[in-house]
């Protein structure tokens, strides 16, 4: 009698399950062999894995049972297992999906497709159930990018601005020489007597006018010296995104 050696020829089957051979073994070990050759297939194909798990695989390609969760739309009929289980978890419908929960499946088409969550490129984080941490979440739903309100301490190295002291000096322009007007008494002459004193007649003696003219005023500055500097701090940016370090996988959805 041969016995199935090889995994891979193994099926989850039971009837297929029977060893080789002229002579049938008891019908007792014969059901016990085909059993565990089924139990065995099953794990093999990932049996014990629920329908519905999402995990990382490293590469690119995946075991049997598996698909990427891409965001792909799916015949139902295809993955009746995994539209079952989708539809036990709540299909949203397309525009929900596109438009906040790209983490769940949706209704697809309504009548023979649905379609899976899109995994790529995002993190997955605990669902906050009530905690605090993350309020007002539900199940699948799409977080962007965001920073808490932070602040950022700058040192700016002990500096010191000096004026040396300075003046400034001005001086108004020259004219040529000339004269100003002005009327006087004059001291002799024709006058009148009046309580012993001599009052005399004014003269109307006038300087020659100098003409309508103007000042001008020059100021004459000096620099202090005093620039302003930069202080060298700076506050850089990178990338187009806040993210831990991490690694990059695909993630595979067990149908």
């Amino acid at each position: 009698m041969a016995v199935i050696t090889d995994i891979n020829a193994l099926s989850t089957n039971q009837a297929l399950n029977g060893p080789d051979g002229s002579v049938d073994p008891p019908s007792t070990l014969d059901d016990q062999l085909r059993y565990h050759g089924a139990f065995i297939a099953q794990l093999r194909d990932g049996g014990g894995i629920p329908v519905g798990m999402c995990v990382p695989f490293i590469g690119g390609t995946s075991a049997p049972g598996w698909i990427k969760g891409n965001g792909a739309l799916l015949p139902r009929a295809s993955y009746p297992a995994l539209f079952a289980y989708a539809s036990a978890q709540g299909l949203v419908s397309e525009a929900d999906w596109t438009a906040t929960s790209s983490g769940r499946f949706s209704v697809g088409d309504g009548l023979t497709t649905f379609r899976i969550p899109d995994t790529r490129g995002v993190f997955v984080r605990g669902l906050d159930e009530s905690r605090g941490l993350d309020a007002a979440r539900v199940v699948g739903t799409y977080q962007d990018q965001a920073n808490a309100p932070h602040i950022h301490a700058v040192t700016d190295p002990t500096h010191n601005h000096n004026d040396p002291g300075h003046v400034h000096s001005g001086a108004t322009s020259t004219v040529a020489d000339h004269t100003h007007g002005y009327s006087g008494w004059a001291n002799s002459g024709a006058g009148a007597t009046a309580g012993g004193f001599i009052v005399y007649a004014p003269t109307g003696t006038v300087t020659a006018p100098g003409g309508s003219h103007s000042h001008s005023v020059s100021a004459f500055l000096n620099v202090t010296g005093l620039l302003p500097a930069a202080s060298g701090i700076s506050i850089q940016s990178q990338g187009t995104e806040g993210h831990p370090r991490n690694l990059a996988y695909p993630m595979f959805i067990k149908f």
